[in-house]
Order: C-alpha cells, then structure tokens, then sequence
C-alpha cells in the first residue's frame, strides 16, 4: 500500500470513528467550542466600542475625536513642564521663546514643533542639530540640510510643519508620522519609524500636552490611551488563553507597543512590578494607581513600567508602555478600576471613563 492510499485510508476511519460515533461527535464539538468560538468571539469584538449610556454593549466606539495625543490641561503651554523641560535640551535650551514665536508664524502647534525637534536631535545633542544648525531631520537633493544658524533652521522646520500639517492636513501625529518619518522607507532599514508616532506622543505628554489638534477629556477619569478602541468588554466571556467561560474583570483595550500609557486621573503609585506569584503574576508588568474615596486603577500587561511606588502622578501622565507581558496573546492594555483596595473589587471602568469633547 503506498502513502497516498495509507492516508486515504486512514482519514476514512477517523471520519467514521468521530461522525458515527457519539463519544466522536461530543470530543468534535467541544473541540469546535473551544478553538473556533473564542476565534470569533475575539474577532467580533476587535475595534469596536462601548456606548456609555449602555456600557454592557459593545458598540459605538469611544473614540469620536481624531487627535491622536492629549491636550494640555487648559489647552495652554504648561509653562512648568515646558521650561524644565527645554532647560535639558542641548542647544535649545533657552530656545523656548523661539519655539513659541516661529510656530505661531506658522499657526502650528509649538509643543508638537518641540517634540519633533526633541527627538530629531536626541534632546538637542545631535551631530545634525550642533554641527549643521539642522533641528528636524530636514532632508535636501544632497542629503542632510546644513543652516547658517539656529534660528534659521528652526524656521525652515517651521516652514515644512506648515506645509504638512496646514496645507497638506496632516493634523494628527499619526497622520503626520506617516509623511514625516514613513514606516518601511528606503532610507529606515532598521525600521526606527515605527518608533516615531509614540516617541513623539511620549514627548508631548512629557511637556504637557497639545495646545492644537488633540483630544480633550471631560469627567472625572480619562481614558488611558487616546481615541481608545475595545477589544474585550467587562464581564462574562469567553477567556482567550484557556477557552474557559470566565468573568473579565476589567477592559482592555488596544494598543501596540512601544504606545505610552497614560494615567486616568492623578494620584499616587500603589504598585509598579510583575507580580512573582499567582494568580497577579498573569497581570505581567502592572501599575496601580490610588484616587481620591480609596479608588484604584490598575495598567497590565504593560511592555515598560515608567513610574515607581510613591510617586505622586498627574492626570495623563504617561505610566507605561503598552505590551503583551503576563498571560497575554498579543499586545494590549487591560484596565481595572478597584474599590476599598489595591485588587479589591473590580469595578466597571467604563463607567467611569469619559468620552473626549
């Protein structure tokens, strides 16, 4: 008998050992339960959101507005954040004023024209930025632009921000990533641009947040990643990992690593390790956050844990960035809201959590 009638032969007995067997036909259909049903479970409720007047649904996203990063608290520069900030930063420092004067000639954004500029030049220490006068990357026919000063750089830069974002419309750091630091360009053989939309998200977040084109949060708890998007809701499910029906005691929600996370309301650092032992060591890399009336929040899963216990945090302050760490299949963010203690009783965080305006 040769393999191909070997395999004929044998997949006609295990056809009729499972489908004219009963004891068959039950292994069948706990298997099909059990792979197929999460599948799809899972696939149904990728991307989609909670309608907060109906938290048990997962419909209509959370994510209404576009802005791809956090406003600033009154929507002004926080001069605090700022100044410390900019007093770091290489040959910017003492610069601030600059920023403010060439992006508001431009009608852009200064803390996104610093940001950028921030990172371009590694905190103002490039060879570009001190050698050429080049403080964004700024590309020419014959490679790396080379400036006369300073000042002339950054208004070039300027310049270029106001093509891309007031005359092009790229307006959100992620629709701007994608002309000005392309993921998969010829020039990026070790693909450092995927790195380029969170980098400069961080950094905004770093010096307070955007005073254009972002999201603005109303209510007590912010959402702890801009326009969030729900992969799994709060509740009965069917639990990813073990096929087991299982009570998901929080929300999580999507996000790709390195994304920061950000903090949903101030308060002070509770917890900030993997945890070594069952069963909150399936947590992977977790914060907690204490709030006002013995609130907590709690951040899972996370790829870099950014903050240590007792440190006093501010609302949207990044904590961490996203990951996959723990008992995980894929990056995300679980989320938890517990009451009267750290991993107390679980609440449901999307009652809590306010849409953007």
């Amino acid at each position: 008998m040769n393999a191909k009638e070997t395999a004929k032969t044998l997949g006609h007995l295990l056809f009729m050992k499972v489908f004219f067997n009963p004891i068959g036909l039950v292994v069948f259909g706990t298997a099909l339960i059990l792979i197929v049903l999460p599948v799809f479970m899972s696939m149904n409720g990728k991307d989609k959101g909670f309608d907060l007047e109906n938290p048990e649904q997962n419909i209509d996203a959370l994510s209404g507005a576009t802005g791809g990063a956090y406003c600033a608290v009154n929507g002004e520069i926080n001069q605090e954040l700022w100044e410390a900030k900019m007093s770091t930063a290489g040959v910017f420092s003492g610069k601030e004023n600059l920023f403010i004067q060439i992006a508001n000639e431009q009608g852009i954004d200064p803390v996104l024209m610093a940001a950028i500029a921030l990172h371009e030049t590694t905190n103002g220490t490039s060879h570009a930025v001190v050698t050429k006068n080049n403080p964004g990357g700024l590309m020419g026919k014959d490679g790396l632009m080379q400036f006369s000063t300073l000042e002339e750089g950054l208004e070039s830069m300027g310049q270029t921000l106001h093509n891309r974002i007031i005359k092009d419309g790229y307006v959100t750091i992620t629709d701007l990533g994608s002309v000005y630091a392309p993921v998969g360009a010829e020039n990026d053989p070790t693909n450092l641009n995927a790195h380029w939309v969170p980098t400069i998200t961080a950094m905004v977040s770093s010096l307070g947040g955007l005073t254009m084109n972002c999201t603005l949060q109303s209510g007590e708890f912010a959402q702890p990643i801009p326009n969030v998007q729900v992969n799994s809701n709060y509740g009965i499910r069917i639990h990813p990992v073990t096929g087991e029906i299982s009570n998901h005691q929080g929300v999580d929600f999507a996000c790709s690593s390195p994304e920061p996370i950000y903090a949903a309301k101030e308060g002070k650092v509770v917890y900030a390790e993997f945890p070594s032992s069952y069963p909150t060591n399936t947590y992977g890399n977790i914060v907690v956050i204490q709030h006002p009336n013995n609130l907590f929040t709690a951040y899972a899963h996370l790829s870099r844990i950014d903050v240590k216990v007792g440190q006093e945090i501010r609302q949207l302050e990044v904590i961490g960035r996203c990951g996959s760490t723990g008992r995980s299949t894929g990056d995300h963010l679980h989320f938890e809201i517990h009451a009267g203690q750290k991993f107390g009783t679980r609440l449901n965080p999307m009652l809590y959590l306010k849409e953007p305006v």
